[in-house]
């Protein structure tokens, strides 16, 4: 683990939970899709997860962005693994939820 990137790391280890089961909620439900595939629900979750990497743009330009990106890019790959292949127990239990209440 990089010290440097201690917050950074609890955030993207959290961003499933955080970010991407809440936004991937609303879009189906704004989609009036109540019940979407376990795996169109992974993917959902997995492409507001990726979104964090636009933000990466506002440390350009600084000293050791290269690295912040590669730390970012790794830490993100393994985590959207962890959705993807279902292993993530937040996304799984947000899934059940969802498709049994709308």
């Amino acid at each position: 683990m990089h010290d440097r990137y201690f917050e950074l790391e609890l955030m993207i280890e959290g961003l499933a939970k955080s970010i991407g089961v809440p936004n991937a909620n609303c879009y189906f439900r704004l989609s009036k899709k109540s019940r979407p595939s376990r795996e169109e629900y992974r993917r959902k979750v997995a492409e507001f997860m990726l979104a964090y990497t636009n933000m990466l743009e506002m440390f350009r330009g600084l000293d050791g962005f290269d690295d912040l990106k590669n730390f970012v890019d790794v830490m993100l790959k393994r985590e959207i693994e962890q959705v993807i292949q279902g292993k993530n127990k937040d996304v799984e239990k947000r899934y059940n939820y969802y498709v049994m209440n709308e």
